[in-house]
């Protein structure tokens, strides 16, 4: 048996958007559960009055950029007492998006939870 939950998910005043996918198998006496889960938030936005003056953010966005930051985490979880094995993935960052003459900087965060447990009986 195989369960399907979405949703989708915005929010005007914290300026925030929510996609989130859960799956549960039932099979062979084993439970698996997955659950993928992506949030974005609009960090910034800046108003480009001129083609020189997007060249310009351009090449100080270059410039600044930190990519020396870890910005993934892996978490392998085992319990014995619950009989499961659990997999956390998560990773973080931002990218820019631009519409007319406005550049919104996105921040992301999308996390991946994978399970895989016996059924309890009774």
């Amino acid at each position: 048996m195989r369960e399907l939950v979405f949703k989708n998910l915005t929010s005007k005043v914290s300026k925030k958007r929510e996609v989130l996918l859960e799956e549960t198998i039932h099979e062979n006496g084993h439970v698996s559960k997955i659950l993928k889960r992506s949030v974005y938030f609009v960090y910034g936005v800046r108003t480009i009055t001129s083609p020189l003056e997007f060249q310009e953010w351009v090449q100080k966005q270059k410039e600044n950029s930190d990519n020396t930051g870890r910005r993934y985490h892996i978490l392998k979880i085992h319990s014995t007492r619950h009989k499961s094995d659990t997999v956390l993935c998560k990773a973080k960052g931002s990218f820019y998006v631009v519409c007319g003459m406005d550049v919104y900087n996105i921040v992301y965060v999308h996390s991946l939870r994978m399970e895989i447990a016996n059924e309890k009986v009774g």
